[in-house]
Order: structure tokens, then sequence, then C-alpha cells
């Protein structure tokens, strides 16, 4: 009955350590809010930077699953590459050990009962009265607070169950059990931390040895890998790369410590590392370190090899949108803005195509290879998979939440961006539009075999292609004054256009051979090809 009693006070030691290590990372969360999302973005251009990125960023939030699933959707992005977010990934798995050294500390060195009543107090009455970063900060608190009265239950539990329990039999069981017991238990809880904290507690009450609790230990640096893996399911490839790099490098840098756990406890213990639970920690920050060291220098070809073992086959409509969480808003108006690009290129392209343009001035188009991204023949189809993707656009958007940031004023900031990408995308389809309804008038003036209606259709097709191929170059043009330039020809072009409309209408020469109808297509053309392109303008401008 006893020992009913405390396995039950350890268990609920577990559920007061899970919750406060849930509110613990969102209220750190919530404090860190966008900054550290733009820490880990810009901060990773070099694998070495990228590994202390994932370092720093872990040792702050407490979390590696958070750093990992925020850099699952900025790698789905493509807004940083393969080689950087397994760098952070990388540097993660070093950060969560400074979870050990704290709680070893101030878990079992010092009385915590001494703190943990002020500090509950303190923060729930804080968490209720103050709003804004002093509520998260509360909460940080508030989890940090609980996190030190689980352990107490855990540490209380563990010491009265050694007075009952036979601890022979625990002790008979071979290493590879508690590394399988360790990896199991942490990817059904997806917690290494609540694992670290179990066997401290299990090391402190002696019901197992260091080395079977280095084992453990080991196993819960593999278990830990499932929370990648599950948010990697769906999404983009390289996610899945990135999955199977942090699989791929826990297992090995694991099954190395587990084949050198002696040599390696044994050097720890050179190092007059006697106390147990300070042993443990400094063996699973030393294994994990010099996986660290072994790999940095391979980062590169490791994720080269990723890449030709898991090549992109992927065929979407959107090519960004999908594999960018809406949880995290910073990664979504990036994903989103890309797809936009992409659009607006899409829809020049197709212009040019509904324009009858030739294929040497097709190829004048800096962007060939990403307008060619729906590789279809039809212009219907082309067109049709281009208002898909308006609409994949607007329902991704609207599923942004941007509520859970802290600062207001940037939150309206983000909703109007969002809603901008839709407005924008919008703009380009209706450009499409534009130029689709007179896909057949150019196809009969085409086809007409009277001189004067192809000579002024002729002169205004000439004219709408180039107005085309330089929006074109406006869509990359990088910085303010090429931009300003473009902005300047494009202008220039429609003025053109303008005139050269009113001299059909205004001349009697220029009318000679065309028919009332043949005269209202032609100025129904030159208004499209405008309205087209000022909403291509629009929709550049409103990005």
């Amino acid at each position: 009955m006893v020992e009913f009693e405390q396995a039950w006070k350890v268990l609920a030691g577990l559920g007061l350590f899970l919750f406060g290590m849930s509110q613990l990372e969102y209220g750190l969360k919530r404090l860190a809010g966008s900054k550290f999302r733009q820490f880990l973005k810009e901060s990773t251009d070099k694998p070495v930077r990228s590994v202390f990125s994932g370092i720093v960023a872990t040792t702050f939030v407490q979390s590696s699953s958070l750093v990992g699933l925020v850099v699952l959707a900025f790698v789905g992005a493509k807004i940083i590459p393969l080689s950087n977010a397994i760098g952070i990934i990388i540097g993660s798995n070093l950060g969560t050990t400074f979870t050990g050294w704290i709680v070893a500390t101030f878990g079992f060195k010092f009385d915590s009962g001494l703190m943990v009543l002020p500090f509950i107090a303190a923060s729930g009455i804080g968490y209720g009265l103050f709003r804004g970063r002093f509520k998260a900060a509360c909460l940080s608190l508030l989890g940090f607070s609980l996190i030190l009265m689980g352990l107490s239950f855990m540490k209380d539990g563990a010491n009265a169950m050694t007075a009952n329990l036979s601890l022979q039999q625990i002790a008979d069981y071979p290493l590879i059990v508690f590394l399988l017991a360790g990896a199991i238990f942490t990817a059904i809880i997806q917690s290494s931390s609540a694992s670290m904290m179990l066997t401290l507690s299990a090391l402190n009450a002696g019901i197992i040895d260091l080395p079977a609790a280095a084992a453990l230990v080991i196993g819960a640096d593999f278990g830990t890998t499932s929370t990648v893996l599950l948010g990697s399911l769906q999404g983009a490839i390289a996610k899945r790369r990135l999955a199977m790099a942090h699989i791929i490098f826990n297992f090995s840098v694991d099954i190395v410590a587990f084949l050198m756990l002696t040599p390696i406890l044994a050097f720890i213990s050179w190092l007059s590392l006697t106390d147990p639970l300070y042993a443990l920690v400094a063996f699973h920050s030393l294994f994990n370190l010099l996986g660290v060291m072994v790999f940095v220098p391979f980062i590169r070809r490791f994720a080269g090899l990723l890449e030709k073992l898991f090549p992109d086959s992927e065929q979407t409509t959107c090519h960004y949108i999908h594999h960018v969480s809406t949880e995290i808003p910073e990664a979504a108006i990036e994903a989103l803005n890309k797809e936009l690009e992409q659009l607006t290129g899409r829809v020049i392209y197709l212009n040019l195509r509904f324009l009858m343009a030739s294929k040497e001035q097709l190829k004048q188009l800096p962007f060939e290879d990403l307008a060619l991204a729906d590789g279809v023949s039809s212009t219907d189809q082309a067109y049709q998979n281009i208002k898909a993707t308006e609409g994949e656009i607007a329902n991704y958007a609207l599923q942004v939440d941007c509520s859970k940031e802290l600062d207001e004023t940037k939150n309206e900031r983000m909703k109007l961006q969002f809603e901008s990408v839709m407005s924008a995308s919008r703009s380009a389809v209706f450009a499409a539009k534009s130029i689709k309804d007179i896909e057949q008038d150019i196809i009969s003036f085409q086809q007409s075999s009277r001189e004067n209606p192809n000579q002024s259709f002729l002169e205004l097709q000439s004219q709408a292609i180039e107005i085309t191929l330089q929006l074109g170059l406006l869509l990359v043009a990088d910085n303010p004054q090429d931009k300003f330039q473009q902005q300047q020809s494009i202008a220039l072009l429609l003025e053109t256009l303008k005139q050269q409309t009113m001299q059909l209408m205004s001349n009697p020469t220029n009318r000679e051979g065309l028919s009332s109808v043949e005269l209202s297509t032609l100025l129904n053309m030159s208004k499209e090809v405008e309205t087209s392109a000022n909403a291509i303008l629009e929709s550049l401008q409103q990005a």
C-alpha cells in the first residue's frame, strides 16, 4: 500500500513537471515572441553560427522540441537552407542539456520547499493582475515553480519507495534495457527533460546506479527525435530531410555514447565529479558536445547527401505555403510573399502566351524557370492553376493567427500584411483575366488575311508584349533605384499605348480597312492591356 501511494506521488510529480514545463515554454515563447524566431532566421548564415544559435535558443526557451518545430517551419518555407537547419537541430541537442544542470542544482541541492510557495504565490497573483509581458513573465515563473514542486514530489516518492522495494532485480537488468526504456518513454511523453528529471530522481534515491541512469539518458536523447519526426510527416520534402538528419545525428551519437559509456564515466570521475547527479548531467552534456564537434565540419556534405537520398518530386500549384505551419506568423508571411512572387511571375508569363509572344521573347524573362512552374502547355489549364493558387493563398492567410503575439501594434501590422498579400494575389489574377478575355480577338487578328487589320494589330501586340516584359523586369528588381527606373519605363510605354489608341481613333487613315467591329476590338484590346498592366503594378506595390 505504501509503495502504491508513493508511486502515485512520483506520477503526480511527473504530471506537475510536464505541466510546469509546458507553461514555462509557453511563457518564454510569448516573452521571446517574434524576436526568438527572427534570431533563428537571421543568425544561421553559416553552419557554425547555426549550431551556436540552436544552443542559445534552446537554452533560452528550455525546449528543443519548440526549436525543432520552428526550424521545420523555416526550412519548409525555404527561409533557411537545410545545412543551416541541421546546424540548429544539432545545437539544440546540446542546448537542452543545460536544463539538467539547472534542475540538478535547484531541484536536488537546495530545499525547493523554501522557494516554491513564495514563487507560486507571487507568480500566480501576478498572472491574474498583470497583462502583456509581465503576465508572460509571471506564467514562466509559475511554470518553473511547478517544475520544482513536481521534482520535490518525484524525489520524495522515489526516496520512500527505496525503503520498501528490493532493488536487486532492477540492478540486474542489462544496460540496453534502460536505453530502450528511456527512448520509448521519451517518445511517448515528448519530453527529454521529463525523462532526465525522473532519471535524476531515481539516481538520487538509489533506485538505479550511474551507468543505468546514463543509459536511460542516452535512450531519452534518441527518443526526443520523435517530435521533429511527427512534425515532418506533412509538408515539404525538406522537412523530412531535416527530421532524418535529426534521427541520424542522434542515433549515431547515442550509439557511440552507449558503446563508450564506461570510458566516458571514468573520464568524468577523473575530473573529480563524484556527485552522481552532476556526473549524470555532465555525461549528457559531454557526449552531445563531442557529437557536435564531430558533425559540424561535415554539415554541408551531410545536407547534400540527404538531398540526394530524398529528391524533391513534389508537383503542387503552391510551392511554399503548404510546407509552413500557420502557427508561426513570421514564417507564414515569408512563405506567402514567396508564393505571391511566383504567382505574379506565372501571370506575366501566361500573359505573354496569351499575347502570342514568340519563344525568343519568352526567353527574355529573367525568371523563366519560376514562371514555368505550372509545367502545362494549355493556357486554359495554366489560368485555372493560377486561380487555384489565389484561392489557396487566401485560405492559408485567413488561417494564420497573429493574436498570440504580445505587441498589439505588431499584430495589426501583420494582419495588414496578410490582407495586402491577398489583395495583391487578387490583382495578379485579375491581370491574367484581362488578357485572357482578349485571347480570341488576338487569334482572330493573327489569322486575318487583310493587310491593314494585321498592321494595326501588330503595333498593339508589340507594344503589349514590351510592357509585359518590362513588368517582368520590375518583378525581379532588387534595389529601389532599379524599381523606380522600371516603373518610369513602364509608365512611358503605357503613355505611348494611349497615344497610339488615340491616333487610331482620331486619324481616319489609321482606320482604313477596319470594320466597326474590328475597330471596337482593337480599342478593347488596348484597354485590357492597360488594365492588366496596372493590375500587376498594383499587385507589386501591395506585396
